[in-house]
């Protein structure tokens, strides 16, 4: 047998083995038994067929066994749940959006002390065309401010309300409570255990998190993802959780969810209808919303469960370092796509007992007020060691600014230079898109100059030119001070800003700030006439050009030209290479050209035949 290869998958290399074996088997004279067959002709080859097959059939069966045994290979989401939770790991239900309204009852009948907003009140809204129904998940209860009766910044939550119970049979974990709907949001869970049908007294269970404090009394279930893809709760057993005994009845209440359909723009208005009576009150028939529905997420998909499950097992629930941090919001807060977190003492200027943390949204350039809080409470709160401080610090993005020019060959390919400038510039937002745009994510010259080549076989070469830009929004007619960061070396002589509005002498004067030519560390940032190039005022500011950081102790601004709302500055790297740290994050350039106010394209691209 050592002279024949068994590990063969393919079918017909399987054949030819069996039939190398039956050739060459020989009986106890050591004559060979099978020495006149024709394998292929005779109806042996029939059965050398089906050994084949099943040689191949049970060999591809373990093969697909073996990848599901480890969450790197395993392609069935069952077999991905199961490795996760021997990790501790529960993927992420879909999560409803959340909003917050305030309104005010009027004309309350018999003006009671108090005014109760009931627990699951059904909130209306309509998101492009649809209506869906929002739910305040806690009751809430106010005294009035004279006659009327303002409700301030109520949450609510997308989804529809529904209940499922059991008779408990079996005490313990071996009996599980299966929830029977694919996209319910299991944060909106609540459990409730009743003595009997006859006796309604209740306790309230609580989700199990941190197992340390659990003891026999303790009245929490634990959650879990089953074989069917539907989420299901089980008890302790006794010593660790309280476990219900059998004739109790488990309630469960909970949300089923439409996940990020319901998330809306904080660019427009939101409006909500109450749909039922508070005290037979009256409210407005269109509720402005305070913080539009956002928040919303699909459950987590295969590919997360299998880049999260392992994160947490390092964290193990808990926020102490700082990629505990990171893996916890990553976790847990779905719709942010990357995360920087830092220590206080490591900050420039250091800031003792905090943790910093920057965050990437998906949507837009920053987290909202709303959002960070909850992360705060939500995730951070119960987690982190009690003496340290987290605190968020909005992303600090700075633009990249490419001027390309490429050379071709016109007899290699039928592409026009309009085709080709179409397809470099594709080749260059992909290389932001996919690269870049996140944090810790630096700008590779050589890596783009290669994609760039890639683009068509007709390119023969290209060289491009770096700029960097930031973008300020300074308030008008306010004095104020500002230090801008580009967090790389620059090229002394290359600083230009965008033009607006400047009071001076008593003169609205339109105005541009740049560095005067120099070759020391440090260079002087002036004001200049945007018409005649005239030095206006000299000095506003400095700039070190090792570190990149622009000073300038005080500006006021009139206003901005056209439609713009900030100013936008540009100088020159010295190296190739863009660095990106911390709460930097490298994005491309997406300024259109306008003369009026000095404004240059963010992109440009110049395609030449090669000569």
């Amino acid at each position: 047998m050592s002279n024949y290869r068994i590990t063969e998958l393919d079918f017909d290399n399987i054949k030819t083995n069996l039939k190398r074996f039956l050739s060459n088997y020989r009986d106890g004279n050591n004559d060979l038994v099978f020495s006149d067959y024709d394998f292929d002709a005779s109806g042996l080859s029939v059965l050398l067929d089906l050994l084949a097959y099943n040689t191949h059939y049970n060999a591809y069966l373990a093969n697909m066994v073996a990848n599901e045994m480890f969450l790197d290979s395993a392609v069935k989401r069952q077999s991905t749940v199961s490795l996760a939770k021997h990790l501790g790991y529960t993927p992420l239900s879909v999560r409803s959006a959340k909003a917050k309204i305030s309104f005010t009852v009027k004309n309350v009948p018999n003006s009671p002390g108090s005014l109760t907003l009931g627990r699951y009140t059904p909130f209306t809204t309509e998101i492009n065309g649809q209506s869906y129904t929002f739910l305040n998940l806690n009751s809430i209860i106010i005294k009035p401010e004279g006659q009327e009766y303002v409700f301030n910044d109520v949450e609510i939550v997308e989804g529809e309300y529904l209940t499922y119970s059991y008779r408990v049979e079996l005490s313990g974990p071996s009996q599980k409570y299966s929830i029977p709907n694919k996209n319910v949001d299991t944060s909106t869970i609540k459990v409730t255990v009743r003595n009997s049908l006859q006796d309604t007294t209740t306790a309230t269970f609580t989700l199990a998190t941190d197992f340390a404090a659990l003891n026999s009394q303790s009245q929490v279930y634990f959650l879990q993802e089953n074989a069917s893809g539907f989420y299901e709760i089980y008890f302790g057993s006794g010593s660790i959780g309280k476990s219900p005994v059998p004739g109790n009845i488990v309630l469960i209440e909970y949300l089923i969810s439409n996940g990020p359909i319901c998330n809306v723009s904080s660019n427009i208005d939101q409006y909500f209808t109450l749909g039922s009576s508070v005290g037979g009150g009256v409210v407005d028939t269109a509720i402005l919303a305070s913080s539009n529905s956002t928040g919303g997420e699909f459950e987590d998909s295969i590919e997360e469960i299998k880049f999260k499950a392992p994160r947490f097992l390092s964290s193990y629930n808990r926020a102490v370092t700082a990629d505990d941090y990171k893996s916890l919001i990553e976790t847990n807060y779905p719709l942010v796509e990357s995360v920087s977190v830092w220590g206080g003492e490591t900050n420039d200027p250091p800031k003792y007992g905090k943790v910093m943390i920057s965050l990437k949204p998906y949507l837009g350039y920053t987290i909202n007020t709303e959002t960070k809080s909850r992360i705060e409470n939500d995730i951070l709160s119960n987690r982190k060691m009690l003496t340290t401080i987290p605190e968020f610090v909005d992303p600090d993005y700075l633009y990249v600014s490419i001027n390309c020019t490429a050379k071709f060959n016109p007899n290699g390919t039928n592409r026009t230079t309009t085709d080709l400038q179409n397809g470099i510039t594709g080749t260059i937002q992909k290389y932001f898109a996919l690269d870049l745009q996140k944090f810790n994510k630096s700008f590779i010259y050589s890596k783009l100059s290669n994609l760039i080549d890639k683009t068509d076989t007709s390119i023969v070469g290209n060289s491009s030119v770096i700029t960097l830009q930031k973008r300020i929004t300074i308030p008008t007619n306010i004095q104020t001070g500002y230090s801008i960061k580009f967090a790389n070396s620059l090229t002394s002589g290359t600083l230009k800003s965008t033009a607006f509005e400047y009071l001076y002498n008593g003169s609205i004067l339109t105005v541009y700030m740049q560095d005067d030519l120099t070759k020391s560390s440090d260079g002087v940032v002036s004001l200049y006439d945007f018409y005649t190039n005239a030095v206006i005022y000299q000095n506003i500011g400095n700039i070190n050009y090792k570190t990149g950081l622009l000073t300038i102790p005080k500006i006021n601004v009139f206003g901005y030209l056209q439609n713009a709302t900030d100013i936008r500055i540009s100088s020159k790297p010295t190296e190739f290479d863009i660095n990106s740290s911390r709460d930097t994050i490298l994005i491309l350039d997406d300024t259109k050209v306008d003369s009026l106010s000095g404004r240059n394209s963010g992109l440009t691209i110049l395609v030449l035949e090669s000569i």
